[in-house]
């Protein structure tokens, strides 16, 4: 019975359809012949005297068309971690502001700063002052050590990113988001010099 259930919630019966990967040929209005084609792997790229085509079997959609005119660049960038990298910023700022805060509030002592007189009475003082020193110090030490933390995983994101082997070869579109097609860097290397000598022409 296990078999039956579908994880997906509110889906009652589904079906993957794998498709072969198409030719650019076949991807081309009647008549119309690609000046240049390059083979990503996977996917591929085609350039018309009219449009850039490019397919990704993962993207979403799979296959972009996309004007010449519109083409304003290529580029092969590093796309390892490229979800957590929008962060890494916060992250040390977060890393160098809670570190100093807890810092700060571990070296303040309120018994040092509030003298408590020596009179009837004062021991409800004495008790305020003292649970007041155990606060600061808890929030000093929880923002130290998420302070540090912070730190670690910036520092882990950025090294992350920057050993990653996953590229894409990513075609900026003007006024448009631009269209990324991962790859490894020999191939989008390569990919990138043809296509940049068959837009030129």
């Amino acid at each position: 019975m296990a078999s039956d259930i579908v994880p997906r919630p509110g889906v009652v019966a589904e079906a993957d359809i794998e498709r072969p990967t198409p030719e650019p040929a076949d991807c081309l209005a009647p008549g119309e012949e690609p000046i240049a084609t390059a083979s990503l792997s996977p996917g591929w790229i085609a350039v018309t005297d009219r449009e850039l085509l490019a397919f990704r079997p993962e993207g979403a959609p799979p296959l972009v068309r996309i004007d010449r005119a519109n083409v304003t660049g290529l580029a092969v960038r590093r796309a390892g971690g490229q979800r957590f990298l929008g962060h890494a910023p916060g992250a040390i700022l977060y890393a160098v502001a809670g570190s100093a805060l807890g810092a700060l509030l571990l070296s303040v002592s309120p018994q040092r700063l509030i003298a408590v007189p020596d009179a009837p009475g004062a021991g409800q003082l004495e008790t305020i002052v003292r649970t007041l020193g155990w606060a600061m110090g808890l929030l000093g030490t929880v923002l130290l050590f998420t302070g540090v933390l912070a730190g670690l995983v910036a520092v882990a994101v950025l090294a992350y990113w920057l050993l990653s082997r996953e590229v894409a070869l990513v075609i900026e579109r003007g006024g448009a988001d631009p269209i990324e097609c991962p790859t490894t860097r020999t191939v989008g290397t390569r990919t990138l010099r043809e296509l940049e000598t068959a837009l030129a022409g």
